[in-house]
């Protein structure tokens, strides 16, 4: 992975410090203990590494070494995903050594620590503060990454955008320009993402709405239709008893006519006779 390279550099700086007789060992068998140390954790063997740097401090005559070998023990328990080991050895290392020319790359992995332990509000604090005091150091761009990724994983999306843009810009060559270009395509998908939602949303909330109107304008129909059916059936026998008082007016008059003619009849017998 491309954040080994801080690895590899830390050594470089150790090996100068080394060279330049920075560290003094106490003697060429745990020089060489611990070089080799060194050796096993670049080749990612950390458990074999760990034992190595592990002996080299329980030797009571090497205090020149402990801090050195205290500081890469904590760092192989970190590459073994040991994090409680991890964070013991180096906040001794930060502790005890203080002065140490590890330091600054030891107070880095604290954060990164954090930051694996799921302390999301920590390692941002945390990050934050160490920027302010290492202007100048090279985990800045790291730093803020861890910043940018603490954010994310919060869910405050929006802010970790601003981090990882400023990233890109201001350090371009930094290992983690690629994970930052991933990051935000992530944030602008989700972003499309939501918008997309929000539309469908609002095309349901339309849609119901429409149905709603709809319902109620086919229940005021139904009802409409109810009411006209039964003044239809209402009005249908009204005719009907109409038609029937028509009839029987019409009988009725029939029969006066009737009993007309049959009175004119009996008046004309009669003088005849």
């Amino acid at each position: 992975m491309k954040w080994k390279i801080l690895q590899h550099k830390t050594l470089a700086v150790l090996a100068a410090c080394i060279l330049s007789g920075q560290i003094l060992y106490a003697g060429d068998a745990l020089n060489d203990e611990f070089l080799f140390g060194l050796d096993l954790f670049k080749e990612a063997r950390y458990e074999q590494a760990g034992r190595m740097f592990m002996t080299v401090m329980d030797d009571p005559a090497s205090d020149d070494l402990h801090g050195d070998a205290l500081y890469w023990l904590s760092r192989s328990y970190l590459e073994q995903g040991n994090l409680e080991e991890s964070s013991r050895y180096l906040e001794n290392f930060l502790v005890s050594y203080s002065s140490h020319a590890l330091n600054v790359p030891g107070q880095y992995y604290k954060g990164r620590i954090m930051f694996l332990q799921g302390e999301y509000d920590k390692t941002i604090h945390f990050y934050s503060s160490f920027l302010t005091l290492y202007e100048d150091s090279p985990y800045y761009a790291n730093s803020l990454f861890w910043i940018g990724e603490s954010l994310y994983q919060l869910g405050r999306f929006e802010e970790a955008g601003e981090i990882y843009s400023s990233l890109l810009e201001n350090y371009p060559g930094s290992v983690k320009t690629e994970a930052s270009r991933y990051r935000l395509s992530l944030i602008e998908y989700r972003n499309r993402e939501e918008e997309l939602l929000k539309l469908l949303q609002w095309s349901h909330e339309e849609f119901l709405k429409s149905s709603e109107e709809y319902g109620q304008k086919e229940k005021e129909f139904n009802q409409a239709l109810a009411v006209y059916q039964q003044k239809l059936v209402e009005l249908t026998r009204t005719r009907e008893i109409y038609e029937n008082r028509l009839k029987l007016l019409s009988l009725k008059e029939d029969a006066l006519h009737m009993k007309e003619k049959l009175l004119k009849g009996s008046s004309g017998g009669e003088s005849g006779e």
